[in-house]
């Protein structure tokens, strides 16, 4: 270590840099972005899906045209329901801070640091509970994980009954997504696919969940987003090897352009959210979820025009020497077809 005389009398140099060693990974909001899922409204309880279960009316076959016709209808309209979730973090930043932090000698803003670090706080906490469904502190947002999070050999959380995707065949599904119950749907399609790779992940069992959403889904589309865990991306580049294709994505600004790997046309996203353990109850044992494929043309994120990470004014906080804004949320993640998203389990290596 220098000299004390040195330190005293020396110059000590700052790099001009900061670096935020937060855990940033929110792909999620990415791939949302990215194919125009965000729906931006004004005010509004909650959001209201329309769903049509069955068929409105029958069929009758003529022979000679003068056969009676069946008139007898059925209201296939149900609403699945999803209130919208209401959260903040605030930006503090005190008087000491505000004074010394200004004009030629403030190498790096305090204020602005601090603000992207709540930003960056605040997505990773949406995009673990969109995920995994365990964050303790967006308990009321959506998740695609309705089997409950397992760790360490023990089960951590219960399965959430209002998860969209259940890691077991549909018809042994039983949540509950937007109210609307998939036990007492499941014949009209409200269930999601699942697939299984035992341990090994092969092609065939992702062109198997691709085949199970694109034939369920009302408008034949193929699913366009797939989220892969860490582990499952690195097995799956092993089987492409260099098969895979690559494309050039920009947010819904047209910025911060990057590149994406796809197959069959949908774009990978890499979350280190997945590879979780799902809940035994759930699995029969403790095995990962590896991938959710998702077919964006069937789920959107809505959000307040006033509440997707809208920052408020600085105002003073009474007793203290500090002012603080807040960074507002209101959202709620939304569907209204379950059987054209897919759940894979278990394609680690």
């Amino acid at each position: 270590m220098a000299p004390q005389s040195v330190i005293s009398t020396t110059l000590q140099l700052l790099r001009d840099k900061l670096v935020d060693n937060s855990f940033l990974a929110h792909p999620l909001i990415r791939a949302i972005e990215e194919h125009g899922n965000l729906v931006k409204v004004s005010g509004g309880l909650r959001v209201e899906q329309p769903v049509i279960f069955g068929d409105h009316s029958s069929i009758s076959e003529l022979s000679t045209g003068f056969e009676p016709v069946s008139l007898a209808v059925t209201d296939p309209f149900q609403t699945g329901k999803f209130e919208f979730s209401n959260f903040t973090q605030p930006i503090v930043l005190n008087a000491v801070e505000k004074a010394a932090n200004k004009g030629d000698l403030a190498v790096v803003n305090i204020l602005e640091s601090k603000m992207k670090n709540v930003m960056l706080s605040l997505k990773k906490e949406v995009c673990k509970q969109i995920i995994r469904g365990d964050s303790s502190k967006l308990t009321t947002l959506q998740t695609l994980n309705g089997n409950g999070v397992s760790a360490g050999g023990v089960d951590i959380t219960a399965p959430n009954t209002a998860g969209w995707l259940e890691a077991r065949a549909g018809g042994a599904q039983t949540n509950s997504v937007g109210g609307l119950s998939k036990l007492t749907y499941r014949a009209q399609n409200w269930f999601n696919q699942f697939q299984t790779a035992g341990g090994t992940l092969t092609l065939a069992d992702i062109d198997q969940m691709f085949i199970n959403t694109q034939i369920y889904n009302p408008t034949g589309n193929t699913p366009d987003i797939m989220l892969m865990s860490p582990s499952c991306y690195a097995a799956f580049l092993n089987l492409m090897d260099a098969r895979i294709q690559y494309i050039t994505t920009s947010d819904r600004d047209g910025l911060n352009s990057q590149m994406v790997a796809t197959y069959r046309g949908a774009r990978i996203y890499v979350d280190p959210n997945l590879g979780y353990n799902a809940h035994s109850s759930v699995v029969g044992a403790r095995s990962p979820v590896s991938a959710y494929l998702l077919s964006s043309d069937q789920f959107q994120l809505y959000v307040d025009t006033d509440g997707f990470f809208n920052v408020g004014d600085m105002i003073p906080v009474p007793g203290t020497a500090t002012e603080a804004a807040m960074v507002f949320c209101r959202m709620q993640i939304v569907t209204g077809h379950l059987a054209s998203h897919a759940i894979l389990l278990d394609a680690e290596a």
